[in-house]
């Protein structure tokens, strides 16, 4: 940066000794003086426009990368939004279908959530959303994808099986169950549904499966881990 500055100055230097020496005829010692002040001026002033330009890229990037997560990413639990998280998916199962990969949707609910809202509020819930899906990152491989799907419900996208989705679901329920928020511990329970891509699914079919599954789950009692098969209940 500096040594474009020099040479910017140097430029315009050589151009204004020019102008003062050969056309307005200006005596040498005048001249030097002239030419070396505006230079140092000049110097200045890009060094400074530089650094001041520098700052600004530096915060628009800043801004652009805050504004990339803000539309990708949940402010609470810190897992995609919804939309990015069915664009991702999408890549997800056009990937598998092309290498023959396994492919599985887990559908997480946190039983009764409503209770905690009610009893401790709003600001308090948010709170347990938040560890709640730290905790389930915590069980996941990097190459799984995880986002908020509704209200207090997660979903989990993976190149897995369902044998590997079930053992996942159970360490992810035991790992949840007690949540500890500021100075109270909480007994916490999570419905799961489960789902595998069968021949011929679609993306939306395997999510709407687990869907059920977990409506299984709910119905059953919650605090379980449920899958379906062959079928769609409300097809």
């Amino acid at each position: 940066m500096m040594l474009k500055d020099f040479i910017l100055s140097l430029f315009f230097a050589g151009i204004l000794y020019l102008f003062l020496k050969e056309i307005l005829y200006v005596d040498a010692t005048s001249t030097l003086y002239i030419v070396t002040l505006v230079f140092f001026l000049i110097f200045v002033f890009s060094v400074s426009m530089s650094f001041v330009m520098f700052k600004l890229k530096e915060k628009i990037d800043l801004l652009n990368e805050n504004l990339e997560k803000l539309t990708k990413f949940d402010e609470i639990t810190e897992v995609y939004k919804r939309l990015h998280f069915m664009e991702m998916s999408k890549k997800y199962f056009d990937i598998s279908k092309r290498k023959n990969l396994p492919l599985s949707v887990m559908i997480i609910d946190i039983d009764d959530f409503k209770f905690f809202n009610k009893k401790y509020g709003h600001h308090f819930a948010d709170y347990i959303l938040k560890i709640i899906a730290s905790k389930i990152k915590s069980q996941i491989r990097g190459m799984d994808i995880i986002g908020r799907f509704g209200g207090d419900e997660f979903i989990i996208v993976s190149f897995s099986s369902q044998d590997e989705f079930l053992s996942l679901a159970k360490r992810i329920k035991n790992n949840v169950s007690n949540v500890k928020v500021k100075d109270k511990t909480l007994n916490v329970s999570v419905s799961i549904g489960i789902s595998e891509m069968k021949m011929d699914d679609s993306l939306d079919k395997i999510i709407k499966r687990a869907e059920e599954a977990l409506i299984m789950a709910k119905q059953k009692g919650g605090n379980r881990v449920d899958y379906l098969e062959h079928f769609l209940l409300f097809e």
